[in-house]
């Protein structure tokens, strides 16, 4: 599994921050950060000053890689930008 920046994921990581971009139809990551610690990559989300990033986080790889997959079909889905943009 990748990364939308294309970045293979070692499976140690258990928490992936995405610094994104939101725009009017879309949304764009123009950074990312990997955790192996979840913990650690709640606590840099929630001291980041940009409320389009997004955080994926999983107890276990298989968890982040399935969590990673919904955000990934979601960034996608025109109806979940949408309420990204009234959520912000």
């Amino acid at each position: 599994m990748k990364t939308i920046l294309n970045t293979e994921i070692p499976t140690d990581v258990r928490g992936i921050l995405y610094l994104c971009i939101l725009k009017k139809t879309s949304i764009e990551v123009i950074k990312q950060r990997m955790y192996v610690n979840a913990g650690n990559a709640l606590d840099a989300y929630a001291n980041i000053p940009n409320p389009e990033s997004q955080l994926v986080i999983g107890k276990d790889y298989e968890e982040l890689i399935a969590n990673l997959e919904a955000l990934h079909k979601n960034m996608k889905d025109a109806k979940w930008i949408e309420e990204l943009h009234n959520c912000i």
